[in-house]
């Protein structure tokens, strides 16, 4: 049977560097922010010791990078999940929607981010044959079709105050498609879910 590396989409300093405050002063034990977000990334420094940033930033920054999946290999037909919605973090009718893959190794990475950040979301895994998003769009599995009955099925209409979504992106191309069918609108969020967080935050 093949085995495949896994792609887990890590938080690069270059994507957590844009949460981060204007300016290249010295700052928190670096020379600059760019520099700062390298030592988070690689563990040399904790957010939340740095006086200079937003305390519910720097929590979120910490949550995220405490997050450590080590997945050296994987059989590439992955499990998929039962749920047709997770709640996390007690989400209201204001909180944000997010569709992905209906992958399991998805959603357990999903949780443990999302928990360690303190996130408040919903959560729609789009029925992708249990692949991973990258993969699921590279087939065509997260297809229009397949987020509008996903969407449905989820009941999530009945729980939130408008028809809006995110969707990951690596799913941009199909974000106009998606529109027209489903008749929801969408954002584009980032690629990485380990990011997500951060981007919900600045929202």
């Amino acid at each position: 049977m093949t085995i495949e590396e896994i792609d887990l989409y890590w938080l690069k300093a270059e994507d957590l560097v844009r949460y981060l405050p204007e300016g290249d002063s010295s700052t928190c034990g670096a020379h600059s922010w760019a520099e700062f977000a390298q030592m988070l990334v690689d563990r040399r420094a904790r957010a939340t010791e740095c006086a200079k940033l937003d305390h519910r930033l720097a929590e979120t920054i910490d949550g995220v990078l405490s997050v450590d999946v080590r997945l050296p290999e994987s059989d590439p037909m992955q499990e998929k999940v039962e749920e047709r919605l997770f709640e996390y973090g007690s989400p209201d009718a204001d909180s944000p929607v997010i569709l992905t893959s209906n992958s399991k190794l998805t959603h357990q990475i999903l949780k443990l981010i999302f928990d360690a950040a303190k996130v408040r979301a919903f959560v729609v895994p789009v029925d992708t044959n249990g692949y991973t998003l990258d993969n699921a769009v590279a087939a065509g599995a997260f297809s229009p079709m397949a987020v509008m009955k996903a969407l449905t099925d989820s009941g999530i209409a009945g729980k939130v105050s408008g028809r809006r979504a995110i969707i990951p992106g690596l799913a941009v191309g199909l974000k106009g498609t998606i529109e027209r069918i489903t008749r929801w609108s969408l954002e584009v969020g980032p690629v990485s879910g380990y990011e997500l967080p951060l981007y919900l935050l600045r929202r």
